[in-house]
This record gives C-alpha cells, sequence and structure tokens, in this order.
C-alpha cells in the first residue's frame, strides 16, 4: 500500500467517525507493541515483551494468508494452531506446510455445533462466513464449529497466549458467548479483526463487541488506522 493510499484511508476513516459512520475505539493504554504480518491486510501489533517461544499461539481464520503466523513463529519460535474450515485456506496451508505450524479443520463460534457455511460468490475470492451476507452464499457447505471451551480441548491447553480472530462475523456470537466469558481469563491477548462493514452487523455489533472484551478485563492497546477493523486487546485483569 502505497503511503498516499494509507494516508487517504487514514483521513476517510477519521472524518467517518467524527460523523458516527466509523465507531470510535480508543487505545486505552500505549505500550511497546511489535507488529506482525503482512503491512496491508493480515496483521497485528502484539505487546513485544509478553511472547517466547513457550507462548501458545491460536491463529483462528486463516484464508491464504498467514504472515502473521509465520513473523511470530520466526520471531520467538513457538508453535501456532491455525484453525479454518474453509477448503482454499485448507488447501493453502497444506501445500505452504509451514513448520511449527498445526492445522485444525474446524471454525470458531459462540457453541460447538455443525454449521451452514457459505461460499464467498466471487469463486477468486477465500474467506466464507456462516453469516448470510451479500457477498457469500451461491454456494454453501457444511462445516465443524467449535466453542471456545471445545477449543480449548482440542490443542489441550490451560492458557491461550495469543488469540487471534479472523472469523468473518463470527466474532460476535463467540464474544457474546457463555463459553467465551467463562475462558477469557484464560487468554492474556486478542487479536481480532471486526466485520461492522457488513449491514448484517453496522457499528453497534462491534460497540457491544468491545464493551463485552472491557468487562471481562481487556483493553485496547492497538487499532488499525488504516482501516478500523483490525484490533489488539491485552487483558490486564
Amino acid at each position: 500500500m502505497s503511503n498516499v493510499l494509507r494516508w487517504y484511508r487514514i483521513v476517510r476513516i477519521f472524518i467517518k467517525k467524527i460523523i458516527g459512520l466509523e465507531p470510535n475505539i480508543s487505545v486505552k493504554k500505549k505500550i511497546n507493541l511489535q507488529y506482525h504480518g503482512n503491512l496491508e491486510y493480515g496483521g497485528w501489533a502484539i505487546p513485544s515483551n509478553l511472547i517466547n517461544k513457550k507462548s501458545i499461539i491460536v491463529d483462528v481464520g486463516l484464508g491464504e494468508d498467514i504472515s502473521f503466523s509465520q513473523s511470530i513463529i520466526n520471531s520467538y519460535g513457538c508453535i501456532v494452531h491455525g484453525f479454518d474450515p474453509t477448503p482454499k485456506a485448507i488447501a493453502y496451508v497444506k501445500a505452504l506446510n509451514p513448520r511449527k505450524f498445526i492445522l485444525h479443520e474446524y471454525g470458531l463460534g459462540g457453541t460447538t455445533r455443525e454449521a451452514q457455511f457459505f461460499l464467498p460468490n466471487i469463486t477468486t475470492h477465500v474467506s466464507g462466513s456462516i453469516a448470510h451476507a451479500d457477498h457469500v452464499g451461491t454456494t454453501e457447505l457444511k462445516i465443524q464449529l467449535l466453542g471456545i471451551e471445545d477449543l480449548f480441548d482440542k490443542i489441550k491447553v490451560n492458557n491461550i497466549s495469543i488469540l487471534k480472530i479472523d472469523i468473518e462475523g463470527a466474532e460476535y456470537e463467540l464474544l457474546k458467548s457463555k463459553e467465551f466469558v467463562k475462558y477469557a481469563s484464560q487468554i492474556n491477548i486478542i487479536c481480532i479483526e471486526f466485520h461492522h462493514r457488513w449491514r448484517e452487523f453496522g457499528n453497534i455489533a462491534t460497540i457491544e463487541a468491545v464493551e463485552i472484551l472491557e468487562k471481562l478485563g481487556f483493553i485496547c492497546v492497538w487499532g488499525s488506522r488504516s482501516s478500523n477493523e483490525e484490533f489488539t486487546f491485552l487483558r490486564c485483569e
């Protein structure tokens, strides 16, 4: 992304926040951060001193870009558990065969269940959704979703250092779930992409999601100024 385009997007988002067309999520605490992943898309900034070789990293929603996970693996040498039920994403990761990356062919939602999954209408795109949004739905398939409790059980851990969530709208049902409330204290950092740009959700869904995270002891420590969709939350309680 060129600097001109990046600044255009930053200014556009800023104006939309002022007139109420974008949620205004403020960074509550400034700490030392390190950015991982693609600079244009698929990256987040994380606290630079809280991750080490023994950290448990969970990357949910892979698509065809695992640069975030690969950067963390290269920087810290830790193992990453990646989750995605999307056929193209599964094929991409298997072909890439990244070191220290364990693929799980499941999605993440508010509960463990079989769900209808809508593939993108543009067949060259990769990201589907359990929400029947405008840009998906021409083709659908059945997938297996895990609730957060079963995700913990699947990877056999008691604590997650980083939970990265880019799950195409399912983040809202996840954060509202009783399971997430129960297990939130066992997650240190959440890197999330919100999908308020979809008319199915809108700004209010993201505002409510942030309120839930704050009530559970998380504070925003980073947000993408050029998209206003990617954010990092650190648990402080």
